[in-house]
């Protein structure tokens, strides 16, 4: 006997719900290889299939030599997880840091052509693959909630093992959104590490609104009724399967009229089509309003390449960012006299 057509409506939801987080968390593909430690090769159709002259070779057009790492290592989050980073050493000795994160889908030499140029004002890089991303053990993707643990082991991992001078951090889409997250919520580490500014491009606010834009861009018309319900069951997987609340991770949710965070600069194009460039508007501006502060900057450009904004803009890129990390050092040291 078939089923009553109320049942399948109520279904859908759940169905489709389930579909689109398998999916996000094997980066619609699967393994063709995976050796004795766990890494994994994945077939990645989305990459292969992207012939534009601007996504690719990022780190070609920067002139990052991406293939000589100083340093290769491995080393637990804060759930065990191994979380697999390289560090690439400054020419000159230096104690002055970058910790690079990268988006989702991709990895740590992914998001070196948006460190590479700090080395100019002596900057040594550390990046490191997310969890379920590279080398790093699998896990589901969390979009920044499971993500700020692996972003802090390597904070850690750093001052543990490095002299540190001062860190800025640099996170792209997923990457800086987990920057924004951490900064909103671990004040002691950022104190301790002497965290003193940050690089936020083409980052999303927050989690639960990326995931409706996600499942209005990846469904077909006749699911287009069932959004919110979507949204709804999705939120109920990771809370219930794998013990994650991504209902609270929400820029404006988050962030508290406490006292002044690190400065962060803002970038994002007009056109992205992932994410939204008003949400590097509206985070620029609300930690401005609640900081009583300018001390945070904002750029858009008027590019329409996700996390290409430096590809597009080259020039400009370069100066405005370069210029912004030099007054955060400046003032921060005013600060200690």
């Amino acid at each position: 006997m078939k089923k009553p057509k109320v049942k399948e409506q109520e279904q859908k939801p759940g169905t489709l719900a389930k579909i689109m987080v398998n999916m996000w968390n094997t980066h619609f593909s699967t393994p063709i290889y995976v050796n004795k430690d766990g890494d994994s090769v994945r077939l990645n159709l989305i990459k292969m299939f992207d012939f534009s002259p601007v996504t690719r070779n990022s780190n070609k057009k920067m002139d990052v030599d991406y293939k000589s790492p100083s340093l290769n290592v491995t080393f637990p989050s804060l759930d065990q997880n191994k979380i697999a980073a390289s560090v690439w050493l400054n020419d000159k000795p230096t104690n002055k840091w970058i910790v690079g994160c990268h988006g989702y889908n991709s990895n740590r030499f992914d998001v070196l052509y948006l460190t590479w140029h700090y080395r100019a004002l002596g900057y040594n890089i550390l990046t490191f693959d997310f969890r379920n991303h590279g080398q790093s053990g699998i896990d589901v993707v969390t979009w920044g909630y499971k993500e700020k643990w692996d972003l802090i082991a390597a904070i850690k991992w750093l001052m543990e093992s490095y002299t540190i001078d001062h860190i800025g951090l640099v996170g792209t889409s997923m990457g800086g959104f987990t920057l924004n997250y951490f900064m909103l919520t671990e004040p002691e580490l950022i104190k301790q590490a002497n965290i003193i500014w940050g690089v936020s491009d083409s980052a999303y606010m927050s989690v639960p609104k990326l995931l409706e834009r996600m499942i209005a861009d990846n469904s077909a018309s006749f699911f287009e009724g069932y959004a919110n319900e979507v949204l709804s069951q999705m939120l109920m997987i990771y809370k219930n399967e794998y013990g994650v609340d991504l209902s609270g991770l929400d820029f404006t949710k988050l962030i508290q009229a406490d006292n002044m965070r690190f400065p962060i600069l803002y970038i994002h194009n007009r056109y992205d089509k992932v994410t939204d460039y008003l949400d590097s508007f509206r985070m620029w501006t609300e930690k401005n309003n609640i900081e009583h502060s300018v001390q945070n900057h904002l750029r858009i450009y008027d590019g329409y390449h996700h996390t290409k904004a430096l590809i597009e803009y080259k020039e400009n890129y370069i100066e405005t960012s370069l210029d912004f990390v030099k007054k955060a050092v400046e003032d921060n040291a005013k600060k200690k006299k």
